[in-house]
């Protein structure tokens, strides 16, 4: 994600942030809407930006030790016998008098302290970056995670619609005479037991809808409609990625981590054996007196020039504090090259793993949907010959538990589906939903 596209995702949540606050009735939110609002709003994003743009000014301003330290002063001279004789002494003088001076130091860490800011910055750059993934990612599996709960209810919805109906039908069968009374009651029960089954999905979804209206940092008033479902998420082409092209956001840390120790072996080096310059320029004038009697004492006036070289000497000591320092500096280089070893080999497993965890579900979700068919085959024919007399109640209120579980189930594997390839974009680095648009656009 580069940053033109996150100031821009940026403006359109203001825009969308000022519609959603002045049309409380209703919001109707996609996967993408809701991750810019939840950028304009989160607070670690917000932190994060401020870290960022202190690394960049810390960057432009780092060649600031060579910057001039510069002095200016006034003095005055007064004979002490002035201050406590007064007029009893005639013959004296005072003076007043100026200077100035600046002061340039040239060390060979300036080139150490730029690129130390540079990697700085570059740090800052990805934790604000990660920070953005994070709140995406969090954004994105929760709005899938309530599109299941949605669905879930819809077929909870469906279910109660068929035991009220084989209950309203019982009971007229019962009136009529045509049904025993135990039958009677066992469809009125099977109806009314799902009513809280019903009102538990309505109340799990409504807890965390609110929890998701805070991840966005939304009025919890503002109502909202989400635009989507599982469905968009369901496809079964084969997904493939190339494991060298993946660029970690922990990879990236450990790379510029070892770029900012290979600077600090540098930087140590330089202070143990590189000479500091160090260059002034001063300059005074005192040229302005009163209270002498005859000629007025000669003007004084001094500038000079001083240049001083001083080369550090502990470097060639091997036992000095500053070749130990060095040498830890190295340790620590060899340790973060070991760490970056690991976690590109950790990389390829994870991408592996997530891969056939993606085949397995596709798998899963193609196994699952023949289920369906076969559940909703094998209700309407028990819903048909229990009409006809044939079937009891029971063989047909397992035939509708059957297909309700059949389409439950394929709705969570869909889910876990979503969350497979949004965990395989993360580690890949990639931007959320590049693999769905690929694949969807075969």
């Amino acid at each position: 994600m580069n940053k033109k596209s996150i100031l821009a995702g940026l403006f359109l949540a203001a825009g969308f942030y000022c519609f959603a606050q002045n049309n409380t009735s209703q919001l109707k939110l996609t996967p993408d809407q809701a991750v810019q609002i939840a950028f304009k709003n989160n607070v670690s994003i917000a932190r994060q930006q401020i870290t960022l743009e202190g690394a960049k000014r810390a960057k432009a301003h780092s060649w600031n030790s060579i910057s001039p330290s510069l002095s200016a002063g006034v003095t005055a001279d007064v004979p002490l016998d002035f201050l406590t004789a007064g007029d009893q002494i005639s013959n004296y003088s005072s003076a007043i008098g100026i200077n100035a001076a600046a002061t340039i130091n040239f060390t060979a860490n300036l080139y150490t302290a730029m690129e130390g800011a540079k990697i700085s910055y570059e740090q800052s750059k990805i934790s604000f970056e990660e920070a953005l993934r994070t709140v995406e990612m969090n954004v994105r599996q929760t709005f899938y995670g309530l599109l299941y709960e949605k669905e879930n209810i819809l077929l909870q919805e469906e279910n109660l619609k068929i035991a009220r109906k084989q209950y309203e039908n019982n009971q007229t069968k019962y009136n009529n005479g045509r049904l025993s009374e135990v039958d009677a009651i066992s469809a009125e029960v099977n109806y009314k037991s799902k009513i809280p089954v019903l009102e538990n999905a309505r109340t799990v979804y409504e807890n965390d809808l609110d929890s998701f209206k805070q991840l966005l940092g939304l009025d919890p008033e503002v109502t909202i409609e989400l635009d989507g479902s599982l469905e968009d998420m369901l496809f079964l082409e084969t997904v493939s990625v190339n494991p060298e092209e993946a660029c970690s956001p922990v990879l990236k840390d450990l790379e510029i981590r070892l770029a900012s120790a290979r600077n600090t072996v540098l930087d140590r080096r330089l202070s143990a054996y590189a000479p500091n310059l160090t260059a002034r320029l001063s300059w005074s004038d005192q040229s302005w007196y009163s209270g002498y009697d005859g000629d007025a004492p000669s003007a004084k006036k001094k500038s000079s020039v001083s240049l001083t070289a001083t080369v550090p000497l502990d470097g060639v000591l091997p036992w000095s504090s500053k070749n130990d320092g060095i040498d830890s500096a190295k340790d620590n280089v060899k340790d973060l090259e070991l760490q970056l070893e690991t976690e590109r080999k950790n990389l390829k497993r994870n991408i592996a793993s997530s891969l056939r965890s993606i085949k397995q579900s596709q798998e899963s979700i193609l196994y699952k949907q023949a289920n369906i068919s076969l559940a909703q085959k094998s209700f309407d024919m028990t819903s048909e010959a229990y009409n006809r007399g044939t079937k009891d109640l029971l063989t047909l209120e397992n035939a509708n538990t059957t297909l309700m579980n059949a389409r439950v189930s394929l709705n969570s594997e869909i889910l876990t589906l979503t969350k497979a390839i949004l965990n395989l974009e993360n580690i890949m680095g990639l931007p959320f939903d590049t693999l769905v648009k690929k694949e969807s656009n075969k």
